[in-house]
């Protein structure tokens, strides 16, 4: 396994995980902390350090993969995978889309049981082993998306979060307008 390989899995899956952040600041300054939450919920410092250290895992297991079988079905599984776990900040912050994010949270959860039963066996344990920390906050991530949508019920189409985004869009507006 070169070190340069190494580095450009880890930092492109890091670098990759950015990709959610516009979504992410945007809801915190908007809807998101106006809506019912449950009182477990980790503070928002927690999760840049987190996600950073589980997609450095991510990238340096499927490095590992990568070394030891080339681009093989593992490898690609994996990049469809981290697809779909990038899509998920833009599904639940921007589009305030909170059951299609826990739908593609239970699918994620499928697909690294699948994926975590390859590593192992493309390039042993080790590999494999470096993907439980993100199933461990993926089976949390789940819990915390379940237990917002339970708190913030849709009727028709259109829950709490999507009426606070909403509202912090018309007050944008008015008050553009007002200072004209």
């Amino acid at each position: 396994m070169s070190a340069a390989a190494t580095a450009a899995w880890v930092g492109g899956c890091v670098l990759s995980g950015t990709a959610g952040v516009p979504s992410v600041v945007g809801a915190t300054k908007t809807w998101y902390r106006k809506i019912p939450l449950p009182t477990w919920t980790p503070p928002d410092r927690v999760f840049a350090p987190v996600w950073t250290s589980l997609y450095a895992m991510m990238g340096l297991a499927t490095a590992r993969v990568a070394a030891a079988s080339g681009v093989s079905s593992p490898v690609v599984h994996f990049l469809a995978h981290l697809c779909v776990n990038l899509l998920w900040a833009p599904i639940f912050f921007g589009l305030q889309r909170l059951r299609l994010a826990l739908l593609m949270n239970v699918a994620l959860i499928a697909s690294l049981s699948v994926l975590l039963g390859q590593y192992g066996i493309a390039a042993a344990s080790p590999s494999a082993l470096l993907l439980c920390p993100y199933m461990g906050w993926l089976l949390f991530a789940t819990a915390l998306n379940f237990a917002i949508c339970r708190l913030n019920p849709t009727a028709r189409g259109y829950n709490n979060a999507r009426w606070q985004a909403d509202l912090a869009k018309l007050q944008k507006r008015a008050a553009s307008i007002a200072a004209a």
